[in-house]
């Protein structure tokens, strides 16, 4: 080797080295970030069905967490709330007939059954009936929620009236668990947050290490290894929080922006947090409806006030118009809550006029309401909420933990001695 000193060999054995240590220690990390590689609140529903709020649009769907997702996910549709099946079918024929491929008419054959029974297309139709548009609106059977996209992302909820009985009964042993968690839950998620502790610490020690080393290296090398610190330090992030992890299983107050926007507060059990999101189970969570009468007749069941993707969401009517009568251009009736549940009546417009209204109604309670008709049977909207037990996920941008909503057995007991010494 002429022309090589000893002191350039030198340093060539010292970089492969401190390139191999180096490798070795993000090895580790990455080994323990596939660990944390899933959103450890998101993943709670995956595979679960669930209403996602994103802007003013609702998506009904299964849930689906991919490794490395970032907090993003998928909701993909049941078959009964795919958007323009018949595109759908469309593009399966066409590609049977381009490729021969049977399974694609398969395919089209079993969708189409299934689209029958579910009411989505007619008894009579018949993939005969099916013609290439290229301007028709393309199928959709999902939406896809980026992480970039956590910014617009309301709530995740899964209504506990939507669980079948096998469903809620899963859920009462995980409520169980989650109230009186047993030895090895608590030594599970010992280890667990162990984990995130020694990923932190690793992590902010490579990134002091790399961040010396790095100057020394090729701009090649530079821009690997900062690729990697990049894709592997930097992006798993702190999960830890001491405040939030002494309240799992316990009542807690979050003040929350809800999906229309207002800044409301509920309570339910403190499920799980993360980063990204937090998950509170048993929330009474408010649900806003749209009611139409003509006259006195019902337009249809109640609709929802924001767009819902994915399910044709049904109510029954909560509220009926009852003592009708008409005078010198003015209607005048008696708004009675026919359900059995309290109901909250926002506004009523009556023939496009608005009578400003916030009123609590329980079961059988009517309000008045007189306002300006323009016809014998006028239009009718009553904007109202109801309340829905739901388990939700909030972003943890849009909520805010307040504190406790009750006392942990330790402290009341003291405060209960503290009461009785004075």
């Amino acid at each position: 080797m002429a022309g090589v000193s000893l002191s350039e060999i030198s340093a060539l054995l010292y970089t492969m080295l401190y390139l191999a240590v180096v490798g070795v220690i993000l090895s580790i990390i990455y080994g323990i970030a596939e660990l944390f590689s899933r959103d450890r609140v998101i993943k709670i529903f995956d595979g679960k069905y669930a209403f996602v709020f994103i802007g003013s649009e609702g998506f009904y769907g299964k849930i689906r967490v991919p490794p490395r997702g970032g907090g993003g996910f998928e909701v993909v549709f049941p078959p009964e709330g795919i958007e323009n099946p018949v595109s759908l079918l469309a593009f399966l024929v066409e590609n049977y007939h381009e490729t021969g491929d049977r399974k694609f008419m398969e395919e089209a054959e079993e969708l189409l059954e299934d689209f029958k029974r579910k009411g989505v297309l007619p008894k009579d139709f018949s993939l005969d009936n099916v013609r290439i548009d290229p301007w028709a609106p393309p199928s959709l059977v999902s939406r896809k929620v980026f992480s970039q996209e956590l910014g617009n992302l309301s709530a995740i909820l899964i209504f506990k009236r939507t669980l079948s009985r096998e469903e809620l009964e899963e859920r009462w042993k995980e409520l169980r668990r989650l109230y009186h968690p047993g030895i090895f839950a608590r030594f599970k998620r010992r280890v667990y947050n162990g984990l995130a502790y020694v990923k932190d610490k690793i992590s902010a020690a490579v990134s002091k290490t790399t961040g010396t080393f790095i100057a020394t290296l090729t701009p090649e090398l530079k821009t690997g290894v900062e690729s990697v610190e990049k894709k592997i330090v930097s992006g798993i992030g702190a999960i830890y929080d001491a405040l939030l992890e002494n309240s799992i299983g316990r009542l807690i107050t979050v003040e929350v922006q809800d999906i229309d926007g207002q800044v409301r507060r509920y309570q339910g059990v403190l499920r799980e947090y993360s980063n990204n999101y937090i998950a509170v189970y048993d929330i009474n969570f408010i649900v806003r409806l749209v009611a139409k009468f003509r006259g006195a007749r019902p337009q249809g069941p109640p609709i929802p006030q924001l767009k819902l993707h994915g399910l044709h969401m049904s109510e029954s009517l909560h509220l009926g118009v009852r003592e009708l009568s008409l005078s010198d251009g003015k209607a005048s009736f008696k708004l009675v809550n026919s359900s059995n549940e309290p109901v909250r009546v926002l506004k009523v417009v009556v023939d496009g006029s608005e009578v400003a209204t916030s009123r609590v109604l329980f079961p059988g309670e009517g309000l008045s309401v007189s306002a300006a008709a323009s016809s014998n049977e006028p239009a009718i909207e009553v904007t109202y909420e109801v309340c829905r037990e739901a388990d939700v996920i909030w972003p943890r941008a849009k909520v805010k933990v307040v504190g406790l909503g009750d006392y942990p057995p330790a402290v009341l007991r003291s405060i209960l001695e503290m009461v009785r010494r004075r």
